[in-house]
């Protein structure tokens, strides 16, 4: 690590240069840590939902900051600044329902209508991935036999998609490590998928949407609910959005 930082414990000052929308944002941190970077990050570029942070390591990758990067992260950093590339939405809006998304499986439930939802309802999506990050690692604790192929075919569909290799290989160890950390790495990829060009978005959402189908299916099959937020039928065991 270069000489002008100093870890977690130390006292001194560092700069963090933000680049969002091409344009360079400048704040501090007291102490170099993952934390500290984010607080400081969100301070500077306020009101982004999706928000994702990037740096590029010594062999011009360009790479996904995560709490498990942060150290690899660091020692690319020369003459004590620390310097990421934000991305994400600008702006808060309204939110939307899930129930509301649901209302457009009623028919015929094809991988076609599943990518066209998945690209037009992204922050959606993202936002109720981000909630139900614990229940994603309940679900794997409790069934790893049903979630473990789920997530391996995740893995292999997003194989040629370049933009996504950071959230592929962080799947590639939870698979590695029991599933431990699924709703994290589910929520890493939710949160890169919002911040892809349409045109990524697509390729993602026709690699996965096929393999979803049984998947919705099998919710289409539960009990008839009605969402609190919006009156409009819920399948699976959901109460409320």
């Amino acid at each position: 690590i270069d000489s002008s930082f100093k870890t977690s414990r130390g006292g001194e000052m560092s700069v963090v240069k933000v680049t969002f929308e091409g344009e360079v944002r400048r704040g501090r941190v007291e102490e170099v840590a993952y934390e500290a970077v984010v607080k400081v990050v969100n301070e500077l570029v306020p009101d982004v939902q999706g928000l994702v942070l990037r740096y590029v390591d010594e062999d011009g990758d360009v790479c996904m900051l995560t709490e498990q990067t942060f150290d690899d992260f660091v020692d690319q950093c020369t003459g004590g600044s620390l310097r990421v590339t934000a991305a994400g939405q600008r702006g808060r809006r309204d939110r939307v329902c899930p129930g509301k998304i649901w209302r457009h499986l009623r028919g015929e439930v094809t991988p076609e209508v599943i990518a066209e939802l998945m690209v037009t309802n992204a922050e959606v999506a993202a936002a109720m991935v981000e909630r139900k990050a614990w229940k994603l690692d309940r679900v794997a604790c409790w069934w790893p036999e049903k979630v473990r192929p789920v997530i391996a075919v995740v893995v292999e569909s997003l194989r040629d998609i370049p933009e996504m290799t950071t959230c592929r290989a962080r799947l590639e160890h939870v698979l590695d490590e029991d599933l431990a950390g699924l709703g994290q790495a589910v929520g890493d990829l939710a949160r890169e998928f919002v911040v892809q060009s349409v045109e990524v978005q697509k390729r993602v959402a026709e690699a996965l949407s096929v393999h979803l189908v049984p998947v919705i299916d099998r919710l289409r099959g539960g009990r008839r609910v009605v969402c609190d937020g919006c009156d409009e039928r819920i399948w699976g065991g959901r109460m409320k959005c």
